[in-house]
């Protein structure tokens, strides 16, 4: 969980800097800054789709009567 805040902290900074650079560079609001770091903080603490932060498997327990032969 520690790398998940550290990381969304580090995306809030990057889509701060680039939303500012887009805002400079197309001559648009400066408001776009904030809301691109952050969606950008959101999707990456997020991640809907489970591709960067995945749960860990857990191993399916098997009982020991299933292992034995009946015959």
């Amino acid at each position: 969980m520690k790398k998940r805040i550290a990381a969304a902290i580090l995306w809030f900074y990057a889509g701060w800097f680039v939303g500012a650079f887009v805002a400079f560079a197309l001559a648009l609001s400066p408001a776009l800054a904030p809301i691109m770091a952050v969606a950008a903080a959101g999707f990456m603490a997020g991640d809907p789709a489970r591709i960067i932060w995945s749960r860990p498997r857990v191993a399916r327990q098997v009982p020991t009567g299933a292992l034995q032969n009946p015959a």
